[in-house]
C-alpha cells in the first residue's frame, strides 16, 4: 500500500487536519481508484503534542481515517514547526537531534502512531539527518547519539507493551550532518558499533530525490547498509530537477518559475572538467555558478510530469529503486510514501487541476510502477 505525505497541506490544528483528510486525501484516494490510501501523517510539534495527550482525539482521528478508506502506518517527523505560509529554508532543521525538543516531538509521534496502527504490527517515523552540518562538532554528535539511544528505549517500551514495532528512519539530506546515504553508512556504522544506536529501532529513510541529488547508486547504498546491519525502513518517492547540460540556452530563465519558494533547494553539480560543486540553494542567476556540465536540484517535482525543457527530472532513479522493491532486492516491511510537498509553489504548467487531482495522478503513476513496470 502506498502513502502520501500530508505535509503537502497545512495542519495547524486537529480540526484543520480532519478537514484536509476529508477534502483532499479522501477524494484523491477515490480518483486514484485505490481501495485504501496511506497517509504519511505530519503535524507540527504543538499539534502532535495535543494529539499524543488526548486519547479521545486519537480515537476520533482513527475513525475518520477508517471511514474515508485511509490508514496511517508512517509519520513524517522531519519538519518540527510550521511548514506552510512563510519562509522555511534552514529553519526546517531546527530543533535538531541535540535538543530535548526534537526527542520529545518524536516520542509524541511514536505514541500517536502506536494508537493509529491498530492491528498493523510495523510502523515508521522519518526524521531529519541529525541537523544541518554547520555548525556541528563532537559535543553535538554525542548529544544526538544520546537522544537516539533514549528514543530506542522508548520504542522498545512501546513494542513490549503493544506489539507494535515502530522504527525511526533517518533521512539523509544534502548539506546536513548525514548529507548522503554514504554518510549514513559511516555514521550509523560507528554508532551501532559503539552501542549508541539499536538497529532494531533505527534505520534509514531512502528519499529518492535526495539520493539522486547526491548522485548515489541505490545498489551500492543497499550493500553498504547491509554490511552494517541497518535496514531501509521507509522510501520517500520523489523526483529532483535534473539539468543535463548547463550550457543549454534558457537554463536560468527556466528556473524563474521555481525561484519564489519558501523551501531550501540545494544544488549539486559537476562542471565540464568533472569538478563537483554544491550550493545551499537555487543559484542559477549567480555569476559564480558553473555554466557547463550538469546539475541536480533538491526540488521535489511531481512523479508523473517532467518540468519544461531544458529542465528534466530524475524519475529514472525512482524507477530503479521501485524496481528493487518490486523484485525483492529490498525486503522486509518498508513504507513507501510519496512526498511532493511543493504543489502550492510549483509553476501552473505542472498542475492538472485541484490538489486532490494532482495527488491522485501521482498515486496512479507510482502504483503502476510498483506493480508492473515504468509507466512512462
Amino acid at each position: 500500500m502506498l502513502s502520501y505525505c500530508s505535509n503537502v497541506v497545512a495542519a495547524d490544528t486537529l480540526l484543520v487536519l480532519e478537514r484536509q483528510l476529508l477534502s483532499v486525501f479522501a477524494p484523491a484516494r477515490e480518483r486514484a481508484g485505490v481501495e485504501q490510501l496511506g497517509v504519511g501523517l505530519w503535524l507540527p510539534a504543538r499539534t502532535m503534542a495535543r494529539l499524543a495527550g488526548d486519547r479521545r482525539a486519537r480515537r476520533r482521528l482513527a475513525a475518520i481515517l477508517s471511514d474515508s478508506g485511509l490508514t496511517v502506518t508512517t509519520l513524517n517527523a522531519f519538519p518540527y514547526g510550521d511548514f506552510h505560509g512563510g519562509s522555511v529554508k534552514h529553519a526546517v532543521y531546527q530543533p535538531d537531534w541535540t535538543t530535548p525538543k526534537r526527542l520529545r516531538y518524536t516520542r509524541d509521534c511514536a505514541e500517536v502512531l502506536s494508537d493509529l496502527l491498530g492491528d498493523t504490527e510495523h510502523g515508521s517515523i522519518s526524521t531529519l539527518p541529525l541537523g544541518w552540518s554547520d555548525p556541528w562538532d563532537d559535543v553535538a554528535d554525542r548529544r544526538a547519539r544520546n537522544s537516539l539511544s533514549s528514543l530506542s528505549d522508548e520504542l522498545r517500551r512501546i513494542e513490549d507493551g503493544t506489539g507494535h514495532r515502530i522504527r525511526l528512519a533517518i533521512e539523509p539530506e544534502p548539506g546536513c550532518v548525514i548529507g548522503s546515504c554514504r554518510d549514513a553508512i559511516g555514521w550509523l556504522g560507528s554508532a551501532v558499533e559503539a552501542g549508541d544506536v539499536d538497529p532494531r529501532y533505527v534505520g534509514v529513510c531512502l528519499d529518492t530525490c535526495h539520493l539522486a541529488v547526491m548522485y548515489e547508486d541505490p545498489v551500492d547504498v543497499l550493500w553498504g547498509l547491509a554490511e552494517i546491519g541497518i535496514e531501509v525502513v521507509k522510501i520517500q518517492a520523489s523526483n529532483a530537477i535534473q539539468i543535463d547540460d548547463l550550457a543549454t540556452e534558457g537554463v536560468s530563465e527556466a528556473f524563474a518559475d521555481f525561484a519564489h519558494s519558501p523551501y531550501l533547494h540545494q544544488v549539486n553539480g559537476f562542471d565540464a572538467a568533472g569538478n563537483q560543486w554544491f550550493r545551499d540553494d537555487l543559484c542559477f542567476d549567480d555569476a559564480s555558478t558553473p555554466r557547463s556540465g550538469s546539475a541536480r536540484v533538491h526540488y521535489h517535482v511531481p512523479l508523473h510530469v517532467s518540468p519544461p525543457a531544458p529542465l528534466g527530472n530524475t524519475s529514472h532513479i525512482l524507477s530503479r529503486v521501485m524496481g528493487m522493491l518490486r523484485d525483492g532486492t529490498m525486503a522486509g516491511p518498508i513504507d513507501v510514501e510519496i512526498e511532493t510537498y511543493t504543489w502550492e509553489v510549483l509553476p501552473p504548467s505542472l498542475r492538472m487541476g485541484s490538489l486532490a487531482d494532482d495527488i491522485a495522478a501521482e498515486i496512479r503513476w507510482l502504483d503502476e510502477l510498483v506493480r508492473v513496470r515504468d509507466p512512462a
